[in-house]
């Protein structure tokens, strides 16, 4: 495989900086001990924009998974056919520092890696996320099926809680390179429920904003034993 390599300037290099030093500030209090565990195993580094075959390289000693760099984010059917081949897309570019200054949730590299690469170190997890893959890949030309999943994964893989004996903590992707959101998602007065497909497919999720309720899990194997259930709803609802 020819070596794929990305160029970036200084001033990109100053941003992933930036953003990683803010991040790294509120993760130990707030993130879940095995994607703080995912973050140290996979070892991003401080001061540049991590290397794609590292990244993967380092994925590979815990799962089968790995990142795929493109310019941008495919679209829903390609983009399942990926999760279903245990791949997952990752952009190449970076925000700007207007958007950090903002700070604008912004999905771009840094959210792709700081956001998903740390749960790819944690097997349960990887198959829930193969097996929605999988799932969605049955319902590929049904919208309203699609449509539905999409909803599973939102409230699951991009803004998931997960409970411990003392407190809330995260492990969705967009929380974990959110502070903004993520402070919200774990105030007192923001609505959480526990993890429930029926109610996760009723409720839409809102881009560009923070959301109105959270799902909590107990442990991730609660995330893949729902793929049953998964399943059954959507039979019942198509």
């Amino acid at each position: 495989m020819v070596k794929q390599t990305y160029s970036y300037t200084d001033q990109e290099q100053i941003i992933w900086t930036t953003l990683y030093s803010r991040i790294i500030q509120f993760l130990p209090e707030t993130a879940d001990e095995m994607v703080l565990q995912g973050i140290k195993r996979i070892g991003f580094p401080a001061d540049h924009i991590p290397d794609f075959e590292d990244l993967n390289k380092k994925i590979k000693t815990f799962s089968d998974w790995e990142i795929v760099p493109l310019e941008n984010m495919v679209e829903d059917k390609e983009f399942i056919g990926m999760l279903a081949s245990k791949k997952y897309p990752c952009r190449t570019w970076i925000r700007s520092a207007e958007q950090m200054e903002h700070e604008e949730d912004v999905y771009d590299i840094f959210h792709d890696v700081i956001g998903h690469t740390p749960l790819l170190t944690i097997p349960s997890y990887c198959e829930y996320l193969t097996g929605l893959g999988k799932l969605a890949l049955e319902y590929l030309e049904n919208d309203s099926a699609i449509a539905l999943l999409k909803r599973v994964y939102w409230h699951s893989i991009q803004f998931g809680i997960k409970a411990t004996d003392q407190n809330l903590t995260i492990y969705g992707a967009h929380l974990l390179s959110s502070g903004s959101e993520t402070a919200y998602s774990l105030s007192a007065g923001v609505p959480k429920y526990d993890f429930n497909v029926a109610k996760m497919m009723e409720t839409p999720y809102i881009k560009n904003r923070f959301q109105e309720k959270y799902f909590v899990i107990n442990n991730y194997e609660e995330l893949f034993n729902s793929l049953d259930l998964v399943k059954k709803e959507l039979k019942n609802r198509i």
